[in-house]
């Protein structure tokens, strides 16, 4: 059997780490890029969003983008959350074979407002999902399937130590969420693994939430009951 080929932007760490190795695991060809150099045959080093160093040849069946942005900077936000994405969609769009999917790792905070971060990551994440909707009706004709995934606050190998059992803030979420516990990088990489596979084969232009079922609960249901179990304890 060929081996499926797999490129993850910022496949080396957090999410995009666990990310590749599921892909590994499952037997794919995984290259990833970002702009720390790794010792890997398969990895490219690029200062997004100049895409000096990827191979324009590479053949594709999956395209993941995992990157994030740290700084403070509105247009070098702009340029490497959003235009990198279509700069490389653009790209390598020819290179992609029969089964092919994109995949964009998002934020909720293209949704909701979160206090301690900037404007500009709020307008970045919500972009994202604009840009995916574009490339999944442009690029349907092709046959590539183009998918956003929003994962809620995750504990992954960098934060695991933060986020032990003990933890206020873990607390906290585990409370909040309708499943009683916080996420991890596996539960965002088994999403990204299923859409990225012919199990996901109709399915283009959709946001998937992966957050324990929180995006759907109602805020002022969050605060009673969070003053309810509050005042209880304090009898």
């Amino acid at each position: 059997m060929q081996k499926l080929n797999s490129l993850i932007i910022g496949g080396t760490r957090g999410i995009g780490l666990v990310i590749k190795n599921k892909f590994l695991s499952r037997g794919d060809l995984v290259f990833t890029a970002s702009r720390s150099p790794i010792d890997d045959p398969n990895h490219f080093s690029i200062n997004l969003p100049n895409l000096n160093g990827i191979d324009e040849n590479i053949k594709l069946n999956y395209l993941i983008f995992t990157h994030r942005y740290r700084g403070n900077d509105w247009e070098e936000d702009f340029d490497i959350s959003v235009k990198s994405i279509n700069l490389l969609i653009n790209k390598l769009k020819d290179r992609f074979c029969e089964e092919s999917s994109i995949v964009i790792l998002g934020s909720s905070a293209g949704k909701f407002v979160f206090t301690e971060q900037s404007a500009s990551y709020h307008s970045t994440r919500a972009a994202l999902e604009g840009l995916m909707k574009f490339y999944a009706v442009s690029l349907g004709n092709r046959g590539i399937r183009c998918n956003l995934v929003f994962p809620s606050t995750v504990i992954k190998p960098e934060n695991e130590e933060f986020f032990n059992d003990k933890n206020e803030i873990r607390k906290m979420i585990e409370f909040i969420t309708p499943l009683n516990r916080m996420g991890n990088a596996e539960d965002v990489a088994n999403m990204v693994e299923f859409l990225c596979s012919e199990k996901s084969s109709f399915i283009t232009g959709q946001a998937f939430w992966v957050d324990g079922g929180l995006s759907i609960r109602s805020q002022e249901s969050i605060a009673r009951e969070y003053i309810s179990t509050r005042t209880t304890n304090q009898r």
